[in-house]
């Protein structure tokens, strides 16, 4: 893959080295626990002092850096002392005071983070008269009078500072004419002076008005005005998701970001699916994309905030790494305001019933034509006074004369159990002046709805920054995370998993509650009345395990040197690596679902993953204002790293004893494959150097220009195309700082903006590889040659965009909107069409000259809709579509049909159908209905448009927030629904022509439709008629129903419309009033009720659209519980 191509240079041969790597990754995790560490010892004021020959003033100066204390002393008289030294280490701020005053003139008075010296003598030094000082004591509330606990008091110009109360409450000492700072999270911060009369203060924050002037976080972690940007941005606050929680924090954020859609898995572990403007997005956390960390690693309750860059202008100085957008968040690394704290939340749900779950018939056993049988379920009547031979599953044999009756109806009810989600999180933070710390612990707990379904999530997370001096800033975050479940087989169709053995492939004859002993003889025979295909769903759920445990860690340290008010230097270290363990075992026994490897002779199955990566950069920032002018840019550099490795091995020929799952119990030589999923995509590094750089001009805070350029040198390309140039071109324009607009427009903006981007070429569709197989043959290997062709001067495929946006603020603030329409345009794409087999080859990779536009609206609507002292109404409202719309073809590769044309869409919706005359009717011949050999459009796969509604009341301390979301449109095919007809359980088909056929005897049913009787129909190689000389009458042939049902189904070829509207998520809570919280001994206290998944509307049959896939898609829960929340 060329890889050392890109490290011929000395310094980065030797920079990369696996040993350097190492040093990397322990000096980026020495740094944190440093970092840390000076950040809490200087909070715990433990004083460290080795000074030789030092004045007074150097001393003082190094116990205020260490403590935060304030010295107050006449310099002269101090001066006069000369120089002293003195050594003491972790001793308290008395003890160092005492050791350096020791046998000296002076004493010194401790009050309030001020330490005051005087001389022992009175009148022969000046020094500071405590009684100047004013002991102030006030309340912080916000315009409707509610305590605003934890805001935080300084004294304008000194360390001095305190916060206030549960209750808003606070105190303070300073003198007449000093300036108190007070602030508070989401409020507009306020100075008030003090004078001589000044002993008690009611001070009133007024909320902070959310504007375009909002500073957010853009590409490289770079914080920017929102008004300069010439592209979307929407933020999401993180206590917004730290309410109701379950496992995956994107579930969450369904339908609260215009262009973001997540499709929900209803399957154990499964994590849900992210797009955004329908491609990935990068993760980024605290500036650095990780290449191995996902949503679920990071804590919610860790995060800050979400700032959603949209497309590709936004993400073009990430380069091939970010498509859609980046997905960037800043996590909590303090206390929310000065001091120390304690947080817990809690959050457990419990599963309260299903929003969508199959059904099946009930009067009818498994069998074929009316007969009891091994396969399908088109057996015999049931509850008829009919026996047969059949199985009995408490003496575990077949018996004759057993009774036929239906006793399994809730069969998939009863197997399943009560599902529980907890989500506790405990956070210990510190913040001041000077720096901040906070860790945090995060447990996750799931009990899924089938047997031996455990998941267990663990995180531990620190993060911290220490103010070095005005200068020198440096942040650090680590993090470790373990999750781990016993088994997580048992969902889909080919893998023959839960819902395929209860739902599709057997009958109601049987309650499966009596086959919890699922052995007749321990690993050898189990208690079940197949003998072929199906599995008992017990043995299935505890002896065939697929177990998973996962480790990763992540860290990252952040230091900005300031070197005047306009250049900030910023190195940012970034390292995580993973380390998984999947495992897959089942004993000897007679096994009969053997899909997924699983073997009757015994088989164990050990899958190890491995990685890491690197991402490091320096970035130089420039920010000017000149008059009206503002400059600003910047230039850097990234070194990115990345590399895995997985090893997959498995026994061949069964295990030499049950039980002994180990690959040292393998009958044969074991099989070891290094890749997994058939595919060695899974062992590769790569290096990505970068340079890059932004310039920035803005005029009169109202018009605002961005030009940005990057330059990736991939490893893994070849030399000849290694590297790749992302441009981008952006504006702003705030026309109402220019042009007097009516006076319901508060502010309004205009933006646009340009990029070309480029993907790297996937290094292994650009080499060719020999698959592998060990002990092939006895103890030969064989390897096989690739089938695929090359072509020569391949192209990596590029897309242009173009976004043009509008946003503002409208009555008062009441309402604030944004607008984004965007184009982005797909070329040199590259494709593997199929090419005839006397090549001797399958496939050959070309750049196509089909090209493509993919095109969407985002619109968001947010705003309080009501407000006033005892009640807000807050609501957000987002709305967008994207769709893909066919520019040019190629004449060669593109195929030729009727969908495939300039200006239509590529998610066109195609299948057969059933042939009709031209009124409708369907056709039929010997009384089945024909199927045409030709596909039509039925209508098109994605959703017209997806949306979100976002509602949270206040009244007084109760709060109530009611989410919910939607897809609107597109078509799926409903692979339950469907097949149910085919294995005879859908519950359609239990009508009175199947009882006529069972009961009776009777092959009775005649298809509605017609029959030919003459003539024919000639069709263009398109399936369109160009001539049809036939001749109708009605259909009047019997047929027996079984074989109709299973040829014609429900008749749509199980194609269905995926629209849902969906209830997210429910939370009403109270939040306990201080002064009650304080004598509980807590600053904050609440309780909520929490829902997630709560209602669904959708005629989607049997299952829950919500993943946009359907593969026998386990039963969509409803989750109810409570949040608990508590701070000291």
């Amino acid at each position: 893959m060329n890889f050392n191509l890109c490290r011929k240079a000395p310094a980065l041969r030797w920079l990369f080295s696996p040993k350097n790597l190492l040093k990397m990754k322990l000096i980026v995790i020495l740094l944190i626990i440093g970092c840390l560490q000076v950040s809490a010892e200087g909070y715990s004021q433990k004083i460290t002092l080795n000074e030789k020959n030092a004045t007074f003033n150097n001393l003082f100066g190094s116990i205020k850096k260490q403590s935060g204390y304030t010295f107050f002393y006449n310099n002269k008289l101090i001066k006069q002392e000369g120089r002293i030294s003195v050594s003491i280490k972790d001793g308290s701020i008395e003890d160092a005071l005492n050791l350096i005053f020791k046998n000296r003139p002076f004493s010194y008075a401790i009050m309030n983070k001020m330490v005051v010296i005087k001389k022992k003598t009175p009148g022969l030094i000046e020094f500071i008269n405590i009684s100047s000082f004013i002991n102030i004591k006030g309340k912080v509330v916000d315009k409707e009078g509610n305590p605003l606990p934890g805001a935080s008091i300084l004294v304008k110009g000194s360390g001095k500072g305190t916060s206030s109360g549960p209750s808003g409450e606070f105190a303070i000492d300073a003198k007449a004419g000093d300036v108190l700072v007070v602030k508070f999270l989401g409020y507009v911060s306020k100075e008030v002076s003090v004078t001589a009369a000044t002993s008690t203060l009611n001070i009133v924050l007024e909320a902070e008005l959310q504007d375009l002037s909002e500073v957010v976080v853009t590409a490289l972690g770079v914080k920017r005005s929102e008004k300069a940007l010439g592209y979307a941005v929407q933020k999401v606050a993180g206590k917004e998701l730290q309410t109701v929680k379950g496992v995956d924090l994107g579930t969450s954020l369904t339908g609260r970001v215009a262009g973001l859609v997540i499709k929900n898995s209803t399957e154990f572990n499964a994590r849900p699916a992210i797009e955004l403007r329908g491609e990935s997005a990068l993760l980024v956390i605290d500036g650095v994309p990780y290449e191995n960390m996902t949503l679920r690693d990071v804590p919610t309750d860790d995060i800050e905030s979400m700032d959603l860059l949209k497309g590709s202008t936004a993400s073009s100085l990430y380069g091939s790494r970010a498509k859609g957008g980046v997905l960037m968040i800043t996590t909590k690394k303090g206390a929310a305001s000065n001091g120390f704290s304690v947080d817990v939340n809690s959050n457990t749900m419990f599963q309260l019933g299903y929003l969508a779950i199959p059904e099946v018939q009930s009067s009818y056993g498994r069998g074929q034509n009316g007969q009891i049988d091994n396969d399908y379920v088109w057996g015999p009547r049931l509850n008829a006074g009919n026996t047969a031979r059949d199985w009995n599953p408490e003496t575990k044999q077949f018996e004759e004369g057993r009774p036929l009756v239906s006793v399994g109806k809730d069969n998939l009810k009863n197997f399943m159990n009560t599902g529980i989600v907890t989500n506790n999180n405990v956070a210990l933070a510190q913040s001041s002046e000077n720096g901040s710390f906070r860790v945090g612990l995060n447990h996750i707990f799931q009990k899924g709805q089938f047997p031996n379904q455990k998941l267990n999530i663990l995180n531990f997370t620190s993060g911290g920054e220490i103010k070095i001096n005005d200068q020198f800033k440096v942040e650090g975050r680590f993090g470790i995370s373990r999750g781990s479940t016993p088994q997580m087989w048992g969902s889909g169709y080919g893998d023959q998993g839960y819902l395929y053995q209860l739902i599709m492939w057997t009958g109601t004859e049987y309650d499966i509650r009596d086959y919890k002993d699922y052995w007749v003889v321990p690993d050898k025979t189990q208690n079940w009345m197949y003998t072929n295909w199906y599995d008992n769903p017990y043995l299935i759920a505890n002896e065939k395990l697929n177990g998973e445990t996962k480790n990763k860690l992540n860290a990252s340290v952040t230091a900005n040197y300031k070197f005047n008010s306009d250049f900030n230097l910023m190195l940012r270290l970034g390292y995580d690596n993973f380390n998984d363990r999947i495992t897959k075992q089942n004993p000897r026994a007679n096994i009969f679902s053997t899909r997924g490897g699983w073997d009757a002779r015994g088989m164990y199955q050990a899958i190890d993953r491995t990685g890491l990566s690197t991402n490091n950069d320096l970035i130089l920032t420039y920010n000017k204002k000149i008059s009206k002018w503002s400059v600003s840019g910047l230039a850097g550099g990234t070194l990115f790293y990345y590399n895995k490795d997985n090893v997959i091995a498995t026994t061949k020929g069964g295990l030499i004893s049950p039980r002994y799952f180990s690959l040292k119990g393998s009958v044969e030589p074991v099989n070891i494959i290094y890749d997994t999923f058939s595919d060695a995509r899974d062992n590769w590094a790569q290096q990505i150097n970068s340079l890059y750089g932004r310039a920035s001009i803005g005029w009169n805070d109202a018009v605002f220009f961005d030009a940005t350029g990057r330059n990736d040198w991939n490893s893994s390309q070849p030399k000849a195309s290694r590297s790749f140039f992302y441009p981008s071109l952006g504006s702003s324009i705030v026309v109402s700082e220019l042009v007097k607009l009516p006076s319901m427009v508060d502010m309004f903006k205009l933006r646009g903006s340009w990029t070309l981007f480029k993907n790297a070429f996937d290094p292994f569709a650009i080499n060719k590889y020999y698959g592998t197989t060990t002990a092939a043959w006895n103890t030969l290997n064989a390897a096989s040659y690739p089938s695929k062709l090359i072509a020569e001067g391949l192209l990596p495929s590029t897309q242009r965009t173009w976004e043009l946006g509008a946003a503002g603020y409208l009555f008062g603030r009441r309402l604030h909107f944004d607008v984004a329409y965007f184009d982005k345009y797909y070329y040199n794409r590259q494709v593997n069409p199929v090419i005839p087999g006397s090549s001797g080859f399958s496939t050959i990779l070309v750049n196509t000259l089909e090209t493509y536009n993919r095109k969407g609206l985002e619109i968001t609507l947010d705003g309080p809709i009501i407000r006033n002292k005892d009640f807000e109404w807050n609501a957000i409202v987002n709305w967008s579509n994207q769709h893909r719309y066919y520019n040019e073809l190629d004449p060669i590769y593109s195929p030729d049909n009727l969908w495939v044309r300039k200006g239509e869409r590529l998610d066109t919706y195609t299948s057969s159908y059933w042939l009709t005359d031209p009124n409708g009717n369907v056709i039929y011949n010997n009384g089945s209905p024909v199927e045409s050999d030709y596909s039509k459009k039925y209508g098109y796969g994605e959703p017209d448009f997806s949306f979100g509604f976002i509602n949270n009341f206040r009244y007084k301390n109760w709060n109530l927030g009611i989410n919910i979301d939607g897809r609107i449109g597109g078509l799926m095919y409903n692979y339950m629904y469907d097949k149910m007809w085919d294995t005879g359980t859908n519950p359609e088909s239990d009508n009175q022509y199947r009882y006529d056929q069972v009961v009776n005897g009777l092959n009775n049913y005649v298809g509605k439709g017609v029959k030919v009787i003459s003539g024919e129909a000639k069709y263009d190689k398109y399936g369109n008629i160009t001539s049809d000389t036939r001749q109708y009458a009605a259909n009047d042939v019997q047929v027996g129903y079984q074989d109709f049902a299973q040829t014609f189904r429900g008749g749509d070829m199980g194609i269905q419309n995926e629209t849902f509207v969906k209830l997210r998520e429910v939370s009403l809570g109270y939040n306990i009033p201080a002064n009650l919280a304080k004598k509980l001994g807590a600053k904050t206290a609440s309780f909520t009720v929490t829902g997630q998944n709560l209602l669904l509307l959708t005629n989607f049959k049997f299952s829950d659209p919500d993943e946009d896939n359907e593969d026998l898609n386990s039963p969509s829960s409803r989750m109810v519980g409570f949040n608990f929340r508590i701070g000291f």
